[in-house]
């Protein structure tokens, strides 16, 4: 098992690569690839940068070049779902792209059955069981995560909530997971809420993402942990 491990922003990641030991690093596509091992697990950690096209550069790159079994991406997200507060954390059970046309993925490559992407049932599975084992200082939810790239408005809002009914929204992980479903790599996200309908806008979002960012990383640490048990 080599697990790949990416977030979009170095907020998001390089507290995690900061603790990974006699780090060896490499770069592909003016990105930096941290390899090493986490407990007695493999690991290639990397921020891969805003947007959809650059996530999926570095997915493939992790797949092709480092030969990663199962990816994780980790990091921050805004909330759709009125529940979420800042500091909760969603983990994913299925992605979509909230702002490409559902033909494109139905009617043409990858032919899908539906616009979601499956995270993968033995990373939810870890999840759900870390979740119930330990007390963290967030609440963590299970659901949908949708993707696009742009800074959502009260008129995005409702309609991405009328159409998808996610828990939040972000700019990478659709992206990551369309990758790892054509490669058949089993893949799941973690992701903390920086801003919700209530508290919006980018200084809401710059004062949040570092706590939000160590609350995803926790989470991942504690998968990471409980898979050393298992391989």
């Amino acid at each position: 098992m080599k697990i790949g491990i990416i977030g979009p922003s170095e907020n998001e990641i390089m507290p995690f690569i900061e603790q990974i030991p006699d780090k060896k690093v490499t770069n592909s596509a003016m990105l930096t690839f941290h390899s090493g091992r986490y407990e007695s697990l493999e690991v290639v950690a990397l921020y891969c940068g805003v947007c959809k096209v650059n996530a999926a550069i570095a997915a493939q790159i992790l797949i092709d070049k480092f030969e990663v079994t199962h990816i994780i991406v980790t990091g921050v997200a805004g909330a759709i779902d009125n529940r979420l507060k800042i500091g909760d954390t969603v983990i994913s059970t299925e992605i979509a792209y909230h702002d490409v046309a559902e033909g494109i993925l139905t009617e043409y490559h990858p032919w899908m059955e539906s616009v979601y992407f499956k995270s993968d049932n033995e990373f939810l599975e870890s999840c759900r069981e870390i979740a119930g084992k330990n007390a963290f200082p967030q609440k963590i939810f299970f659901g949908r995560i949708v993707t696009g790239e742009a800074f959502i408005s009260d008129k995005g809002r409702s309609e991405i909530k009328e159409k998808y009914n996610p828990l939040c929204v972000d700019m990478e992980t659709a992206s990551i997971a369309h990758v790892c479903y054509v490669n058949k790599i089993p893949f799941i996200a973690i992701r903390s809420i920086t801003d919700t309908e209530e508290n919006s806008g980018a200084e809401v979002f710059e004062e949040n993402c570092v706590h939000a960012s160590l609350n995803s990383i926790h989470i991942v640490k504690k998968i990471l942990e409980s898979l050393t048990k298992i391989y």
